[in-house]
């Protein structure tokens, strides 16, 4: 496989694997915590992202930053920070600000917006206003909006066996789209030597043959333990949780088969 190849292909694990979120209002807090995830494709380690989730004094600062691993970091050195602030007001989870910056070959990813949110007489409406894709932004919206990293925080809080559907709105690459997960099924899986239950989401692209399965422990917040993209019915690629901390108490780690002991 060419250099070119392998950037192309971690540019698209990197940016692919978060595009999906949830629409929700703040019916319970969520604790601090700080998760590692592997990126991989064909079981191969190529990606690490770092998760951490911290209070503020108007609700909650997210933040996400992924860089390259083992043999993929020495064909090319692309890197992704982001950042989401989520206030609380009233009895909902606002996005306020997100920021997404991605180094590398490929050109013109960066976003940079701020809304700003109107709730007098339990009214809900915003104005998108930034930079995304070197174009400005100025759009209006009546309803919960996410970008591709703040989604967790919602579906964290909400999702559970009694509710099947999870439409939602989210904000990515500039634009507005309405997506839908559906809660499909649960299975026993082994994390940090333990057994917990898992229930699986499903995001189906209307427009193209790709699905985004996400799989969250309930007994741990919701944390994603498995993020799969499929592409044509074939698993394309998927993140892992790695380890997870709550409350800056001892971290659950898992031991993963194909770890790079040496990096």
């Amino acid at each position: 496989m060419t250099n070119n190849k392998i950037s192309f292909l971690i540019r698209i694990l990197i940016l692919s694997i978060t595009l999906f979120s949830h629409n929700s209002y703040a019916s319970r807090s969520l604790p601090e915590f700080s998760a590692k995830y592997a990126i991989q494709k064909f079981n191969v380690k190529l990606a690490e992202a770092h998760y951490q989730l911290s209070y503020t004094d108007k609700g909650y600062k997210f933040t996400q930053n992924t860089k390259l691993f083992g043999v993929a970091s020495m064909f090319a050195k692309d890197t992704v920070s982001a950042v989401s602030y989520i206030d609380k007001v009233r009895s909902n989870l606002l996005l306020s600000k997100y920021s997404y910056i991605q180094t590398g070959r490929e050109k013109n990813k960066d976003e940079d917006i701020e809304i700003l949110w109107n709730t007098y007489k339990n009214t809900l409406k915003g104005r998108i206003t930034g930079v995304a894709r070197s174009e400005k932004i100025d759009l209006r919206i009546n309803q919960e909006i996410w970008d591709a990293l703040s989604f967790q925080i919602p579906l964290m809080i909400e999702a559970n066996e009694e509710v099947k559907e999870y439409p939602y709105k989210a904000f990515i690459g500039g634009e507005i789209n309405d997506y839908n997960f559906v809660l499909t099924s649960s299975k026993k899986i082994t994390f940090a030597d333990r057994d917990y239950k898992a229930i699986q989401l499903v995001r189906t692209d209307p427009n193209r043959n790709r699905q985004l399965h996400i799989w969250l422990i309930p007994a741990l917040n919701n944390i994603p333990v498995t993020i799969e993209n499929y592409r044509d019915g074939k698993e394309h690629s998927r993140m892992q949780l790695e380890s997870v901390s709550f409350n800056h108490n001892k971290p659950y780690i898992d031991q993963p088969e194909n770890s790079d002991d040496d990096h």
